[in-house]
């Protein structure tokens, strides 16, 4: 079984790709989004690896950066920067060579996967500190696989709470399984410390 892990190579099972739930909150509220870290089909040639997708609820501009969240490390870590136009099925399959389950889970064009509105997908490039930044290698640690999307100055803090300039988000985090049992879902709640609407990011490590 293959997975899109580019630091655990040898764990056993999870194969993902990640969706975004929820609306973007509103106008003026940061945005909170998925991503994931994939790799091309096998037999590819040439084999591409370790690619990172961002899953957004609105347009993002290429050059703009994100922070990811390390849950098992308790930390924001910068940077995932925008490498790409909006992607759709077509630049999935033939630019980057995504298996057609990882596609269907990344636009959410699988009844299991699907969500309110379109995601915005983009491929994204590691900067900053995320190059080389040393993710938990424990057996049940897969924050390199992907996960929760921050803006790129946001901070975590020792209570678990995220900063995103004078605001504070309270995040809720639920691992379900997937209806046909093949995978799990991550979902993340943020709901604004100040009160109002929350936001919803889920992200399914499908197996296949």
């Amino acid at each position: 079984m293959r997975h899109g892990s580019w630091t655990t190579a040898g764990r056993a099972g999870v194969l993902a790709a990640m969706m975004l739930a929820g609306s973007a909150g509103a106008a003026g509220n940061p945005v909170f989004g998925g991503w994931r870290n994939l790799h091309s089909a096998s037999g590819s040639e040439p084999v591409l690896q370790d690619l990172a997708f961002a899953l957004l609820p609105a347009a993002a501009d290429k050059g703009e950066r994100f922070a990811i969240l390390d849950r098992e490390s308790k930390r924001a870590v910068c940077c995932l920067v925008v490498d790409s136009e909006r992607l759709d099925a077509i630049a999935l399959e033939t630019r980057y060579r995504l298996p057609g389950v990882w596609i269907a889970d990344l636009l959410g064009s699988e009844e299991r996967n699907r969500r309110q509105g379109d995601p915005y997908v983009y491929a994204m490039t590691r900067d900053a500190e995320l190059v080389e930044y040393p993710f938990s290698d424990l057996p049940e640690a897969y924050s390199d696989l992907g996960g929760l999307l921050l803006p790129a100055g946001a901070a975590l803090e020792p209570s678990g709470t995220v900063k995103v300039g004078s605001g504070r988000w309270t995040v809720q985090f639920r691992r379900l399984p997937l209806a046909d049992e093949n995978g799990a879902l991550d979902r993340y709640t943020l709901l604004p410390a100040s009160g109002g609407s929350g936001q919803v990011v889920e992200v399914p490590f499908s197996t296949y």
